[in-house]
């Protein structure tokens, strides 16, 4: 109910009590004080409510313009127990009104890339995903149109010297990244080709190097980061390089490391380049003592002869 609503219907019962009868002196008007207190407080409760669910309804929509997923697990992404890729059952969820199941639906369906048939069929129920409104279904459909269609122009693939290409799907799905699988295309034929398991819960980057024979791969929890460096072709990696890192300078330093049974290391990196074709740099800042002592470092791996170089950072 509008303010001017609310002041006519006031208006109303002021009327309503002038041409009532038969009620007079201190009862009556107490009656009369009565009924129109009562009525006011009604009209403005009404409106009140009205007002609420009016906010309610656009914060709520405010926030579904976006789903919000901290973290997929396994049973989220089958949508329902399965023990098999089943497409049909995300070209169904497609017509859904859920937003997280389309979703789901939408990353999903690019497993179905070896199936010609499936592929074409999953394209034509994609391609109108692309315009959504919702800019999170919108770039996922317009990723696995780009998959799915073999034009492989996302800047989310990365390009191999041997003619591959690795990928991640549900691409920074999370305020923490990606889903902590890396797929491949090899001579036309997806596989999935790692996973990384807790607390490497995100894909964060992957960077290749300039001959584009290796990639660093950053991942993450809410906690830590780690990085790793693939050879795809020949399926050689380095050791995890943070925790590496951590013992190296902690051991130099003489300084107490603790390694966690969950393995969160509490530390982060940035600035991650490519000095050449083999050696991989980047800043860290290395925790220890509980995160207690934090240290800022450089550090340079150069992967073809296992070697590791980490020195401190004297930040102004």
């Amino acid at each position: 109910m509008k303010r001017e609503e609310l002041y006519r219907a006031i208006g109303l019962i002021d009327e309503n009590l002038i041409e009532e009868a038969g009620q007079s002196g201190i009862e009556g008007r107490k009656k009369r004080m009565s009924k129109k207190w009562v009525i006011l407080v009604a009209c403005l409760v009404l409106y009140s409510s009205t007002s609420t669910v009016l906010f309610a309804r656009e914060y709520y929509k405010n926030q579904a313009a976006e789903p919000y997923i901290r973290y997929l697990t396994a049973e989220d992404m089958e949508l329902l127990p399965a023990t098999q890729y089943d497409a049909e059952k995300f070209l169904k969820a497609l017509r859904s009104d859920n937003d997280e199941y389309i979703y789901i639906s939408i990353n999903r369906l690019v497993e179905c890339f070896n199936d010609p048939a499936l592929r074409e069929r999953a394209l034509k129920e994609l391609q109108p995903f692309s315009g959504n409104d919702n800019p999170k279904i919108a770039d996922a459909a317009i990723f696995a149109i780009d998959i799915l269609s073999k034009s492989y122009k996302s800047p989310y693939i990365v390009k191999l010297a041997d003619g591959s290409m690795i990928f991640t799907l549900f691409n920074n799905y999370s305020d923490y990244g990606s889903q902590n699988v890396i797929w491949r295309i090899k001579d036309n034929v997806l596989e999935e080709y790692t996973r990384f398991t807790a607390p490497s819960m995100y894909v964060t980057k992957m960077i290749p190097s300039p001959n584009h024979k290796l990639v660093a791969i950053v991942t993450g929890s809410n906690k830590s980061n780690f990085v790793q460096i693939i050879n795809v072709e020949e399926g050689m990696r380095s050791p995890e390089l943070v925790e590496s890192a951590r013992v190296k300078y902690g051991a130099q330093q003489g300084l107490n490391i603790w390694i966690r049974t969950d393995h969160e290391n509490y530390s982060y990196v940035d600035h991650l380049v490519w000095s050449d074709n083999e050696t991989l740099e980047f800043e860290g800042s290395l925790a220890y003592e509980n995160t207690e002592i934090i240290k800022s470092v450089s550090v340079a791996y150069r992967f073809d002869k296992k070697e590791m170089e980490v020195k401190e950072l004297h930040k102004p």
